[in-house]
């Protein structure tokens, strides 16, 4: 008798704690999920942070910062996602032109902060991507841009950092004209040299070639003008030692067009100081020529050369 009624005890006892799971799975499966609720700045723009860092410094006008992103429908359809790229996006930080804006937006964040932002799709595309709205994306409807913050720099630092770099510039840059002065000025002796030891005289260019003329064509006035199509045979050296480098094929002309940067700068220059029917030679200082980078691997570094042409 004792034993019947520990058991109905018991029995009782595990009827109302499978009735209690019921109720208590019943009241889950049909619960609501919890509404996502946004803040929403004094403009309106409607933002959820989802991880606020430690981070101290706010993206400013004239500073710089990068991120990660991704672009979603309000429905959560990824449309553009570069969480997976290895190198953040990096943007000098934008001007608030409109409100709520994404610029604005980001004002909200420091490094390592990530949140949601949830704007209108005809702003975020006309107005801060400047692009026609997708075919896709429904006027009117709303977008989700998360972003991942990454760096912020100040002003001040992109400043500083902007003043160091021009001054490292102008050093260099000064270094670079110090240099070229320096081997044009070589160059020029160079030249000189060889004008007095075959006893000729040239005509300088503005660039400082020299055109020294072999066959003169007397019954000719005009001289070859800028932007005039010719034909010329040509033997080309190297003004210091007399290496040939190149020749026009025997009985062939090569035709380009005068002051179009289609030859050297020694021909621009050199061949407007020739008539049709002259042959000439040319004497070219460097940076006229192939200046510190040479040519083909025959035409050294800032080498002068010699050409002798003569004009169809």
């Amino acid at each position: 008798m004792k034993q019947r009624i520990i058991f109905l005890i018991l029995f009782s006892i595990c009827a109302v704690t499978v009735q209690a799971q019921k109720k208590s799975s019943t009241t889950k499966k049909g619960a609501k999920p919890t509404a996502v609720t946004y803040s929403k700045t004094a403009s309106g723009l409607e933002y959820r942070i989802i991880k606020d860092s430690a981070g101290t410094n706010y993206p400013e006008v004239g500073g710089f910062f990068s991120f990660w992103f991704q672009l979603k429908t309000e429905k959560d359809s990824i449309l553009e996602d570069q969480f997976k790229e290895a190198r953040p996006v990096g943007v000098s930080t934008p001007a608030v032109t409109h409100k709520p804006s994404m610029e604005e937006g980001f004002l909200l964040l420091t490094e390592g902060d990530s949140a949601i932002f949830l704007l209108n799709a005809d702003t975020l595309y006309l107005q801060t991507f400047q692009q026609p709205l997708p075919a896709h994306v429904a006027s009117g409807s709303k977008m989700k841009v998360i972003i991942k913050m990454d760096k912020v720099y100040s002003k001040h630092f992109v400043d500083s950092v902007t003043t160091a770099y021009a001054a490292q510039q102008a050093v260099q840059e000064a270094a670079d004209a110090k240099n070229d002065a320096e081997i044009f000025s070589r160059d020029s002796a160079l030249i000189q040299q060889y004008l007095a030891t075959h006893k000729l005289k040239g005509e300088a260019t503005p660039g400082g070639a020299y055109v020294v003329k072999l066959k003169s064509n007397t019954t000719e006035t005009r001289f070859i003008q800028p932007g005039e199509s010719i034909d010329a045979s040509y033997i080309g050296t190297l003004l210091d030692g007399g290496m040939e480098f190149d020749r026009s094929p025997a009985g062939q002309y090569f035709t380009f067009v005068v002051g179009q940067q289609q030859v050297i700068g020694g021909w621009d220059e050199g061949f407007l100081k020739l008539k049709h029917g002259e042959k000439a030679l040319i004497l070219i200082p460097s940076r006229l020529a192939y200046g510190s980078r040479g040519a083909g691997g025959v035409i050294p570094p800032n080498a002068p050369l010699l050409f002798e042409v003569e004009v169809k």
